[in-house]
């Protein structure tokens, strides 16, 4: 085809037009707003919202919308979006997004004290779009912030990812990478290792930890008395409620704690009135106890962990916790662990972690004090030197906000919600010494005892049916199971499902079970979905004769185990139907699973 002269003149004239188009700046010289455009620009970064999003103080709204892809789901306006990401130097940056646009959607993206707002048109399928140029003024962790203004419909958008250029920034821009969205959401973890008295044989170890107000987020765990077989603190499980935890560690190396062998099993010795016992998995498996209890920040409270050998190739570790509230020493518990480390206390250390993915944006502290070891001589030491030191995750740099060191007299630790002032992995601080022993008279102390346990007997569910349920998953996105009958068809590898696929289910969900006679009933049974994905983690239990007036038995705590767990109700209850009210999940989402239910009588 033969081209002309005045064809080929008139051909590059238009070809500039859009090209310079594509290059439109946000505003007009008036001030006009503009739409966002399709890049053309050097925008060679991208930050992955799935690992490196939440929304601003709202965990819940964060599990809903960062999900896997990205932000999706969005449609409250008042739900601000921050993407987080580390940056080495300053500068002029460019900004773009990644999006999926099913309506024509305004939006507000911030950075520093900058602001853009922009108006992007429908698509159907991802494409990346120029936001404008911002300036980065100082170094550290940075922010984009996404708020929707206006929509053409339900949604702002599918945004997958923050885009950053020129290709100036490659080297200078850290965040989050696929590898690292699991712990990286989590944040380092922190840590101080004590500088124990040399060729002691410590029995005791006695620590106290204040947690600041302010600095006790949703999912912390600070824990004071670790040791070389385990860890012994307190936790923030969630928004109503609080626990003193203690764990040891089995010595046979399995994340499954059905894996370890009957000579490797760690065996309780006895715990205190109110604390229940169980086994863990998933970070090495073992036997954990835990009491329910409403500590406060602010408040300083006292930990004294006992270990020592009283049987052949194992060792016994006591946990003790003195509240103020409380005015005395209480027994947590006491585990025997075979083939121990050591036959006394060794490798004693504090630590600070997240365990909750929707808080890693939000920091949390406290204040380690007053450390002191009892040994075999009958001599207490204080130990006043401690090395700070981070995880896998900070020492991957992952994520850097981690710090630790001296606080006046005190030791602390301090992780998540993306700091910059971090203190350098590997740095020993030493403290002034308090000089006076913990006043302990350790004959008052609870003995460890086991009392013999009740038989527990499951009740035949024959002719038990579902009578109502809020929700299930029944539209085939858990394939052959997902339904509330589930949960009576004496198959743990069926399940129960919240309903996701082509629908959204909000917390709480219920199931009614009618047993079809009244029964009087000492517990209730629960197996967690075998592959532990949205376990539950608070539930309610009602109770009723009519399945119209119904009466709370409380909430409860399961744990994230394979294993029935039996929750045994104080007096015996009799009824015909009972509500199983599922209101959080260990993940954080807004969706739950259960795969049997039932009910126990006490022999």
């Amino acid at each position: 085809m033969k081209i002309t002269k005045l064809g080929l003149l008139t051909f590059l004239s238009v070809l500039l037009f859009f090209y310079s188009c594509d290059k439109e700046e946000t505003l007009a010289e008036d001030g006009s707003l503009k739409k966002g455009k399709p890049v053309t620009y050097d925008l060679s970064i991208s930050v992955p919202c799935e690992g490196n999003s939440w929304v601003v103080a709202n965990p819940a709204a964060t599990a809903n919308l960062v999900v896997t892809g990205g932000i999706k789901n969005w449609t409250n306006s008042s739900d601000k979006i921050r993407t987080y990401f580390y940056a080495k130097t300053t500068g002029t940056i460019q900004v773009g997004i990644r999006a999926k646009l099913d309506v024509s959607s305004t939006l507000k993206i911030t950075l520093g004290d900058e602001t853009q707002e922009l108006t992007f048109d429908k698509g159907n399928t991802y494409k990346d779009y120029n936001v404008g140029t911002f300036n980065i003024n100082q170094t550290g962790y940075q922010f984009i912030e996404l708020e929707g203004v206006s929509n053409g419909g339900s949604a702002f958008g599918d945004i997958s990812d923050i885009l950053l250029g020129d290709s100036s920034w490659n080297s200078n821009i850290s965040y989050i990478n696929t590898e690292w969205f699991y712990w990286g959401r989590r944040g380092p973890s922190v840590h101080l290792g004590y500088q124990v008295p040399a060729n002691k044989n410590i029995t005791w170890f006695y620590n106290e930890v204040t947690v600041p107000v302010g600095g006790d987020p949703n999912g912390s765990y600070f824990m004071a008395n670790g040791f070389s077989g385990g860890y012994f603190g307190m936790q923030v499980n969630s928004a109503t409620e609080r626990r003193v935890l203690f764990s040891v560690w089995s010595a046979f190396d399995t994340q499954d704690p059905n894996q370890v062998p009957a000579e490797y099993t760690v065996e309780p010795l006895g715990y205190g009135s109110g604390v229940t016992v169980g086994e863990f998995g998933g970070e090495g498996s073992g036997a954990q106890s835990y009491l329910v209890y409403d500590w406060k920040p602010g408040t300083t409270y006292k930990f004294l962990l006992k270990g020592e050998s009283n049987s052949s190739n194992s060792t016994d570790y006591t946990a003790y916790f003195y509240a103020p509230e409380v005015g005395d020493w209480k027994l947590i518990a006491s585990f025997r662990r075979p083939f121990p480390n050591s036959s006394h206390l060794t490798g004693l250390y504090s630590f600070l972690e997240n365990f909750n993915t929707t808080t890693g944006d939000e920091t949390r502290t406290a204040d380690y004090s007053n450390q002191w070891v009892y040994d075999t001589q009958g001599t207490w030491d204080e130990m006043t030197t401690a090395k700070f030191t981070t995880d896998a995750t900070g020492g991957a740099g992952a994520r850097i906000d981690y710090d630790g060191g001296l606080n006046g007299d005190n030791f602390y630790l301090r992780n998540c919600g993306f700091f910059s002032d971090n203190e350098t992995p590997n740095t020993s601080f030493t403290r002034t010494a308090n000089g006076t022993a913990p006043n302990i008279d350790f004959t008052k102390l609870e003995v460890p005892s086991i009392s013999t346990p009740s038989i527990q007997t499951l009740m035949d569910r024959t002719g038990w049916t579902i009578v109502d349920y809020s929700t299930q998953e029944d539209k085939d996105g858990e394939g052959d199971t997902g339904r509330a009958a589930d949960v009576l068809d004496g198959d743990v590898d069926t399940y129960w499902h919240s309903c996701w696929s082509g629908c959204t289910a909000t917390a709480p969900h219920h199931i009614i079970v009618d047993m079809g006679q009244a029964n009087t009933v000492n517990g209730f049974s629960f197996t967690q979905r075998q592959n532990l994905s949205r376990t539950v983690q608070n539930l309610e239990i009602q109770i009723s004769d009519d399945n119209a007036t119904w009466q709370s038995l409380g909430d409860f705590v399961l744990e994230k185990a394979t294993n029935q767990q039996n929750i045994e109700l104080g007096t015996a209850e009799t009824f015909r139907y009972f509500k199983f009210i599922a209101k959080v999940a260990h993940d954080g989402t807004n969706n739950a699973a259960m795969a049997e239910i039932g009910t126990f009588i006490v022999e």
